[in-house]
């Protein structure tokens, strides 16, 4: 083991190359991740306005464009109250007919009279009737001073979104306003996780309302820790409520880390305490680059083997043959005078034969013949060979000197 320690020190280098090597690699990709992930929420967070304002956009027009309907401006010139309000509740019940034939049904249908009441309503006749939304709501006073417009409403404690226009006489004057209103789903978050690359969620009130993590109808584990997070232990969300974009934070949801930032909902006439918050997964981006971490360390163990394997190859080839030499020499020095060393490889063969020869002038023996050094034979010039080590042929046989022979004697 002791001839061994220079392929073992080059397989303990390669084992300490191969950790450090790691934890750099672990280093530099784990910022690479949080680096990409940092740019993707900051992208995210600065596009979702322009998306939410291109569905703000959408929305007024549909509105607007079924308040120019004539039938909205004829449920003004019933005489009774209750006429108008039949008339209003066939009107918004068929228009909200028509959304969901497109796919497109809306939760809240509505005719507000010029006084800023509820005329009628599509889920039945008598809901909301007589509400002063012209109060509650400024979306609505703003479109019956003519100008067609969207809003976000905490509306019977869900956030929606509404788009709220003029309703005109044949003359032109306004004597109402449509209301048409979407509440904030999973589906609408969804939709925008696959446009922007984020998760999403929109929150008002301290609620989170609505987010891409909503899981058949109730809320995830991952929706409740995010809640959780924005309203308690980062307070991520007082900043957009504040009108503020966040900076990216890290939060810790379902045991996975995040980087999120947040964001006040935008075109808004009610001041309320909305936003919304995109976030994408920081574990997620670390476990997708793990293959260049496995590929470090199957390298280093695939050195470390290669180390081994060149010890127990040493050892095969060298060192045994090496212990049996050492073996033979100790023999010797014990005072084994018969000893003949063995070839034990083709590496050692030399060493060998010529310890055999060297015994043989020493203690005055014959030479060695060439079947015993496992020599070729004679070459012609009255030498044999002995693997590398040749020996002269004497007439007279070997000589000694007297001291030699004195200690042979």
């Amino acid at each position: 083991m002791y001839r061994a320690r220079i392929p073992l020190a080059a397989a303990a280098v390669v084992l300490l190359t191969t950790i450090a090597v790691l934890l750099s690699v672990r280093t530099t990709l784990s910022s690479a991740a949080r680096n990409e992930v940092e740019k993707r929420v900051e992208r995210a967070q600065a596009t979702w306005p322009s998306l939410d304002l291109l569905r703000g956009i959408d929305l007024t027009n549909e509105t607007a464009k079924f308040a120019r309907d004539e039938e909205f401006g004829a449920v003004f010139d019933k005489k009774s109250s209750d006429e108008q309000r039949q008339a209003a509740f066939v009107a918004v019940s068929a228009r909200n007919g028509r959304l969901e034939a497109t796919g497109r049904k809306a939760d809240l249908v509505a005719v507000v009279g010029a006084n800023g009441h509820v005329v009628a309503r599509d889920l039945n006749i008598n809901a909301n009737f007589d509400d002063d939304w012209k109060q509650r709501y400024p979306s609505v006073g703003k479109a019956l001073d003519g100008v067609a417009n969207k809003d976000v409403w905490s509306f019977d404690g869900h956030l929606y979104r509404v788009g709220a226009a003029p309703i005109r006489s044949r003359a032109g004057a306004v004597v109402g306003a449509l209301v048409i209103g979407y509440n904030a789903s999973g589906t609408d978050a969804a939709a925008d996780r696959d446009k922007l690359g984020t998760e999403v969620a929109y929150f008002l009130d301290g609620k989170i309302h609505a987010s891409s993590f909503k899981k058949a109808g109730s809320e995830s584990a991952e929706e409740n820790e995010l809640s959780t997070q924005l309203f308690g232990e980062s307070r991520l969300a007082d900043g957009a409520v504040a009108g503020n974009l966040t900076a990216p934070a890290t939060l810790r949801i379902n045991n996975e880390d995040y980087l999120a930032a947040a964001g006040p909902l935008p075109g808004n006439l009610t001041k309320s305490k909305s936003g919304y918050v995109v976030l994408a997964s920081l574990t997620a981006a670390r476990a997708s680059l793990g293959g260049v971490e496995f590929l470090v360390l199957a390298l280093g163990i695939i050195g470390m083997l290669v180390a081994v394997g060149a010890v127990v190859l040493t050892a095969m080839r060298f060192l045994g043959p090496l212990d049996r030499i050492e073996t033979g020499v100790a023999e010797v020095i014990n005072g084994n005078r018969d000893y003949s060393f063995d070839t034990p490889s083709k590496d050692f063969e030399g060493l060998a034969n010529g310890l055999n020869v060297m015994l043989a002038r020493l203690l005055g023996r014959p030479d060695p013949s060439d079947d015993e050094l496992g020599g070729d034979g004679d070459d012609g010039n009255g030498q044999r060979w002995g693997g590398e080590l040749s020996v002269e042929a004497s007439a007279t046989g070997p000589q000694m000197s007297p001291e030699l022979q004195a200690l042979i004697d």
